[in-house]
């Protein structure tokens, strides 16, 4: 048998690869040393409790490193992956290393900037530091400044980039590649393919379905305190991610304290008392609008179809709200809107680049007074950021599908099924100390809206098959409060239920306005009846964190830019924005404006389908509500932009 001649040495790497490599292999070194001399320069603004929350910053350091060196390099991977042989020419080499130490030592400046610069702001710089000091004059006069205060910053940056130019140099590809004719080309192309597989998992932050393009709010889930996602970012991920996001605009209506006065956003105690720490369980069921609901439909048709029975009888026996709405219309914004007091506007909260100003959240807050903090979600852990928040905003315990441990109640899609995950929910607050602030989300009424077999045709279908989707989990619901109420924790419990946003397909008019789009139930249950009633007030989900804070008695002032609507005198407002526009709920009116000018004025109570405009028809109204408008853009804008949403 002829014996067969092997060159192993075509099944190397073509050189130009083993440069490309190497090259982004010791960006991940420099990129280390930044976050060190950060971590080393702001010291005093970290805690550093053990080991393994050191290996978190780690590991999450180097995932989000990943996706700012691929970015910064794309033009270097796209030219020295092109199945060329130019590609060793000495001019092409030349380009190459230009590119190389360009993109790199830009990177390193915006890492070593921002080492010095996060004392001022405590958050990493974004791209919102370009509108920031695009109307300065003196920005020339700043930056020499800068450069001499932190003098021992320029000097580390400079040995930065001398090191990048000496590894630059000995990274060059030595020889030609080794295959030619057909091999070269065929080689090159299969090396190609794998470059541009692993390119595209490193910056979408992983391959799974359900991998969003990873964001900044991601860098939670590696952290425990809101100020160390600053470690694990960097600050050209940060500029990059937020280039073509404008979320926030700085205006200047009112004076600070005008503004103040006019949208009050610090909130003081109504008593300095012992909190009355009772239980507090929040109930968020997804898409879980109020069309779906007969209670509050009545004044609709009278036969109304109502697919959640019992939601419609526990409301009886609730405080419930008729005129109440989201501040969002994703699922995204649900937490920072409930827990934190903040609304969607513009962008998702968790999406901006001020998602890790310094907050402190309804969880924190309660957190340091004792109380146990809870989140459940039954989808794989991750989904949506929520666990990356929850860290973020002091929610201590987060329970998702790896905690449940038991893939065969998931529904193939997305999570466990309700009925399943409520019932592991009240197992587990049985084993939960007492006071605890817990939250469940429901996510059984979601696309693509199917049942366990067993249920097939149990529950009454609709224009929609959400429809009968919504009839499960208002039995998976029922079934929760049969189970719970048997417990000593229930009677001392404040449960509030209500919904991340409306259903995507409304199936009535009055659903499929501008406004309609919004309305969600906003119910508190207690067992003792302290709380029922129906309320003709306007509502909306941030103010949720205000009225649990009140009710609980919590005897220190908080920020949140919602109000507590129980206790408050006068007439509330509500605010959303949708399609590039704010709406304004005032009394019985909603004003719809841009950033500029008032676009329409609407009797929302009963034109609820909003036909009859009756902009600069009202007078005194409409300046009124105009005026309330500005100052929660003002109010809104301006702190999140100045990091004022925390009581320092």
């Amino acid at each position: 048998m002829p014996k067969i001649a092997i060159d192993w040495r075509k099944l190397i790497p073509e050189p130009v690869f083993i440069s490309l490599v190497i090259r982004i292999l010791g960006m991940y070194v420099l990129f280390g040393l930044c976050r060190l001399f950060f971590v080393l320069f702001n010291a005093e603004y970290f805690s550093y409790n053990g080991s393994g929350r050191i290996l978190n910053w780690i590991w999450g350091g180097l995932v989000f490193d990943t996706v700012a060196i691929l970015y910064m390099n794309i033009f270097l991977v796209v030219l020295a992956t092109l199945p060329l042989k130019i590609r060793y020419k000495k001019w092409y080499q030349a380009v190459l290393s230009v590119l190389f130490v360009l993109a790199n030592s830009i990177a390193l400046l915006t890492n070593m900037a921002d080492t010095f610069y996060y004392p001022f702001t405590l958050t990493r710089t974004t791209s919102s530091v370009f509108r920031q000091f695009a109307n300065e004059s003196n920005l020339d006069t700043l930056f020499v400044k800068f450069l001499i205060d932190y003098w021992y910053g320029v000097i580390i940056f400079i040995f930065l980039v001398w090191t990048l130019v000496l590894f630059e140099r000995k990274t060059r590809p030595k020889h030609k590649p080794l295959q030619q004719g057909f091999y070269y080309y065929l080689y090159a192309l299969v090396l190609l393919a794998v470059t541009y597989t692993l390119f595209i998992g490193g910056v979408r932050g992983g391959y799974k379905h359900s991998t969003r393009p990873i964001t900044l709010s991601n860098a939670g889930q590696y952290v425990k305190e809101p100020n160390e996602v600053n470690i694990v970012l960097n600050t050209p991920f940060c500029v990059l991610k937020t280039l073509e996001i404008k979320t926030f605009t700085k205006y200047s209506f009112f004076t600070s304290a005008q503004a103040d006065s006019l949208y009050p956003v610090i909130h003081e105690p109504l008593s300095v008392e012992a909190m009355d720490k009772k239980n507090v369980v929040i109930l968020i069921l997804e898409s879980f609008g109020k069309e779906f609901s007969g209670f509050f439909n009545t004044d609709v048709d009278n036969n109304y179809r109502s697919y959640t029975p019992f939601f419609d009888s526990l409301c009886s026996e609730s405080l419930t709200f008729k005129y109440s709405y989201a501040n969002g219309r994703k699922s995204i914004d649900i937490m920072p809107t409930i827990f934190v007091s903040i609304p969607s506007i513009v962008e998702p909260f968790i999406l901006t680049e001020c998602f890790s100003n310094q907050m402190q959240s309804m969880p924190y807050l309660l957190r340091k007074e004792g109380y146990h903090t809870s989140f459940f979600h039954g989808a794989p852990n991750g989904s949506m950021g929520y666990l990356a928040f929850a860290n973020m905003i002091g929610i201590d315990h987060y329970c998702g599908m790896n905690e449940y441990d038991n893939k065969q109640d998931f529904d193939g899609y997305w999570a466990i099924w309700d009925e399943e995950f409520f019932q592991y929910f009240a197992a587990k607050l049985n084993e939960i100390p007492q006071p605890f602030l817990s939250s469940f989300f429901s996510a059984s009424s979601h696309h693509p809206f199917h049942l366990p077999e067993r249920y097939t045709g149990k529950f009454p279908e609709g224009p929609h098959p959400i429809n009968r989707c919504i009839g499960y989990t208002d039995m998976a619901l029922k079934r929760f409060f049969e189970t719970a109420s048997k417990e000593p924790w229930f009677e001392n419990t404040l449960f509030i239920i209500t919904a991340d946003h409306c259903q995507s397909q409304p199936q009535h008019d009055i659903y499929r306005s501008s406004t309609g789009s919004f309305e969600v139930p906003v119910v508190f249950y207690t067992p003792d009846g302290s709380l029922k009633g129906k309320d003709n007030r306007l509502i909306q989900q941030i103010d949720i964190m205000p009225v649990v804070l009140r009710y609980l008695q919590y005897n220190k002032p908080f920020f949140a830019f919602g109000r507590d609507v129980i206790n408050s005198a006068g007439d509330n407002c509500v605010v959303n924005y949708i399609n590039g526009t704010y709406q304004l709920f005032y009394r019985d009116y909603v004003l719809i404006a841009g950033e500029k000018e008032s676009l329409g004025l609407y009797r929302f109570k009963t034109d609820r389908t909003l036909q009859n405009n009756v902009l600069n028809q009202t007078g005194a109204i409409q300046d009124t509500m105009e005026i309330k408008l500005k100052a929660f853009m003002q109010q809104y804008h301006n702190r999140m932009l100045e990091n004022r949403i925390s009581i320092k």
